[in-house]
């Protein structure tokens, strides 16, 4: 089916737009500007709807028109009359009598769609709906709609036959003083007294007749509406018709920013990757920008990752990507690229662009160049020209002097509300997810409601986790600069990304008192242990509570968490048991005001880190149910077919579903054969695997956490991979989910990592030695072998090869 949107620049028109394509029709956009975020797969038109004849031509070949405009329905209704197409009209209380005239003149075949007082977390436009809810007398009843379930409506409306008139109203209209109680409660500050001005006009529908119209079922009741409401304005202060971020805040995201979106100059974007190998979810690549590095990125997302993975992963990161910008005070074309450009997907696997990363150190406080080079991009060596055709246009004299003055500004005002930013993204993580039967009997509604505000909580989550990379590197930049010892140490007990170690400590205790138990974990027998021990149980139950959502590669969706594989855990704890218990020195408060600002940094950054984990789990979940019911529904053949498909996909379901899924899972295994460089210059090849270390060689890398041991060489390049008690842990990356094994690991070597990395974190406060960056440990190395490690000088040193 070929459909018109109208008005398709919209927050509206661009989410209709986006998963009309993703159900697989063939969709094209009108409007009287364009807009870099709607989708790059729809074809849009310059077209002023005020004019007759706006969409002669435009709406040639479409089944359906739907206008989502602000604009006159004249134009529009005529264009379709005379294609012949099918016209379906959102029509605001303001538009509905213009509507139905210009319906009425023309003869348009057309549904009328009337929605009540449209709200929710999007809050573009959004402060007259909140005025009047605030303006209402005490028992005054207030229809409301969500904004998701009325362009859900339009995405089926648009598919469908159907002509008329309908009424969209939520179930369980709203009371004034109900309302103004649940804002109130979300701990919004509502004024004693509102203006009564300028309201909207509340249209007059049939709540009841909405309510049993055809077969639409709603996702949000109206006290639910109301809930999201409070959830988008935290963080944010009224702006015009809408409302906009409070200075410092990183409030809750409510739109997508698509792949391969063009910078507003037009320039082309190129092709990568190798003929044949160019990944169906890569990102093309802008030549003025060509330098690209897997440090830190592939930590957190190893790839190839899944389509799942990349679709909400990555765009997240887009989101984030676009709040850091802004805190840095970047304009123009410089935003553009930040926001779009500075993490590329390129053979499935995430990198950062480092030629504009590096824009970083124009404004932000406490980094330079070399710090980012060094400290967050890895090894970068110097001869590599970050902007071989010169830097994108950026303020110069009094311009940069005024564009830094404006970023500290931010960033100051960020670093000092970051604790509470974090602290009430992580408390809304744990209020908002559900279990696993819970999301099993949601309706299908609830349960499209439910994954899209996931995705956007997702979205947030990773914005303030990026952010606090940021100000981590600039706070612990700072501190190394002064006179003080440059190490800050941190208690383990207040990093997140320590509490799986933490756990299986706990565990390995219980194993170490209880042998019957201990040998049951080591098999990996979570039942046998559990029914040998009442204690083991109960406290394996708390550890999952706690650490449930995590594990080996969390952030992808394919990977299993310790919930869904408790015997991850539970083998780890028996392991550490064959060790001493570990005995650990307090560690004091730093007293230098700079290290503080570190320690306060990085705990903050670990708590939304473990939101963004926490969320992922919810949507791992939710991807999970939405392929069961379509296996149901002989859409697709097995619930793991999930994560080959985009959110979209899983929720409007293409004709070619399977197809997709087929095609997806042999790209998956091809890409899974290629070798991806650590450093890419513009179009990247395929690395050779590395040869074997000889006896004697060594590998350098960066040294994150001091100390020399030697030990036996165990790769762990899957979940399942496990290792003894006193292995040389050896891993492409590890992120949280691999600590647990740092419990009873004598050292960890990774192939990609810096200073930064929560793998060096956890090892420095654990004591552990680490080398990270060594680009070939994972390929030059094998089971068995004998190897030193030294994590202060940064060296892998091969002493015996293994025992045949």
């Amino acid at each position: 089916m070929r459909v018109l949107i109208t008005g398709v620049t919209t927050p509206t028109g661009r989410a209709v737009a986006r998963m009309l394509a993703a159900a697989g029709h063939d969709v094209v956009g009108a409007d009287r500007v364009r807009h870099r975020y709607v989708d790059p797969r729809i074809e849009v038109h310059i077209a002023d709807a005020g004019s007759a004849g706006a969409y002669r031509g435009i709406v040639d070949g479409c089944d359906v028109v739907l206008d989502v405009s602000d604009g006159p329905v004249a134009a529009v209704a005529a264009a379709a009359q005379e294609a012949g197409a099918r016209l379906v009209v959102l029509a605001s209380p303001e538009r509905e009598d213009l509507a139905r005239t210009a319906i009425a003149a023309t003869g348009a075949r057309a549904l009328l769609v009337r929605p009540a007082s449209v709200a929710g977390r999007r809050t573009e436009g959004s402060r007259p709906v909140v005025r009047t809810l605030l303006n209402a007398g005490g028992s005054q009843r207030i229809p409301l709609v969500h904004t998701d379930d009325v362009e859900r409506f339009l995405v089926l409306a648009a598919t469908s036959d159907r002509t008329g008139v309908v009424d969209l109203v939520a179930p369980e209209l709203v009371s004034g003083s109900q309302a103004r109680a649940m804002l109130r409660k979300a701990g919004l500050r509502i004024p004693p007294r509102v203006p009564r001005s300028g309201g909207v006009r509340l249209p007059d529908l049939d709540p009841a007749a909405a309510q049993g119209d055809g077969d639409f079922r709603y996702g949000w009741t109206g006290p639910e509406v109301v809930e999201d409401i409070a959830r988008g304005l935290v963080g944010r202060r009224p702006h015009g018709t809408g409302f906009r971020a409070r200075r410092g805040a990183i409030p809750l995201t409510d739109y997508v920013i698509p792949a391969r979106a063009k910078t507003s100059d037009g320039h082309p974007l190129e092709v990568a990757a190798p003929e044949g190998l160019e990944g169906e979810f890569d990102d093309r690549v802008d030549p003025r920008i060509p330098v690209h590095t897997a440090t830190n990125t592939s930590e957190a997302l190893p790839g190839p990752m899944s389509p799942l993975t990349i679709d909400l992963q990555a765009g997240a990161i887009r989101l984030a990507n676009a709040a850091m910008g802004h805190m840095i005070a970047l304009d123009g074309i410089a935003l553009e690229h930040w926001t779009s450009r500075v993490t590329s997907v390129l053979g499935h696997h995430i990198f950062i662009n480092a030629s504009i990363g590096v824009l970083a150190a124009d404004n932000m406080p406490g980094w330079d160049e070399d710090s980012i080079r060094r400290d967050v991009y890895g090894a970068i060596p110097p001869e590599v020209q970050l902007q071989p055709q010169g830097r994108p246009p950026m303020p110069t004299g009094l311009g940069s002097t005024w564009g830094t003055a404006k970023a500290t500004g931010r960033v100051l005002a960020t670093a000092l509300r970051f604790r509470t930013t974090t602290e009430t993204i992580n408390a809304a993580s744990h209020r908002e997810a559900l279990s696993r039967t819970d999301i099993e009997k949601l309706s299908d509604a609830q349960l499209h409601a439910r994954a899209l505000l996931w995705r956007d909580r997702l979205n947030q989550s990773w914005a303030a986790a990026s952010i606090g990379v940021m100000l981590v590197g600039a706070a612990t930049a700072m501190h190394a600069r002064g006179k003080d010892d440059p190490d800050v140490p941190i208690d383990v007990n207040r990093l997140e990304s320590a509490r799986p170690m933490l756990a299986v400590e706990r565990l390995a205790a219980v194993c170490r008192e209880e042998p019957a138990v201990h040998e049951a974990a080591r098999a990996g027998d979570v039942a046998l242990a559990r029914s040998r021990s009442a204690r083991f149980a109960q406290a394996l139950d708390a550890e999952l509570a706690v650490v449930g959502h995590r594990g080996p590669g969390e952030c992808e969706f394919l990977n299993p968490t310790f919930g869904d594989r408790p015997e991850l855990l539970v083998t780890a704890a028996a392991r550490a048991a064959e060790l001493p218990a570990p005995k650990r020195d307090a560690v004091p408060e730093p007293t230098a005001r700079t290290a503080r600002m570190a320690v306060g940094a990085t705990v903050s950054r670990e708590r939304v880190r473990d939101a963004v984990v926490r969320y992922t789990n919810c949507l791992r979940m939710a991807a999970r149910e939405l392929a069961a019911r379509l296996v149901d529904r002989h859409e697709l053949n097995n619930v793991d077919d999930a994560w080959f498909l985009t959110l979209d996909e899983l929720l409007w379901a293409p004709a070619d579903l399977k197809d997709r899924v087929a095609r997806r899972r042999e790209e998956r295994v091809r890409l899974q054969a290629v070798r991806m460089p650590d450093l890419v210059v513009g179009r990247w090849e395929p690395q050779p695997m590395s040869g074997a270390l000889a006896v004697g060689d060594s590998l350098t890398g960066t040294g994150v956490s001091a100390g020399v041991v030697e030990g036996t060489v165990k790769l762990v390049l899957s979940s399942d991979d496990d290792i003894e008690p006193g292995d040389i842990l050896i891993a492409s990356v590890t992120d949280t989910g691999h600590t647990a094994m740092f419990a009873y690991a004598a050292a960890v070597v990774t192939d990609i990592g810096g200073s930064a990395s929560h793998a060096a974190i956890v090892a420095r406060e654990f004591g552990i030695p680490c080398v990270v960056d060594t680009k070939t440990a994972s390929t030059g190395l094998s089971d068995g072998q004998r190897v030193r490690v030294d994590g202060a000088a940064g060296t892998v040193t091969l002493l015996a090869d293994a025992q045949a």
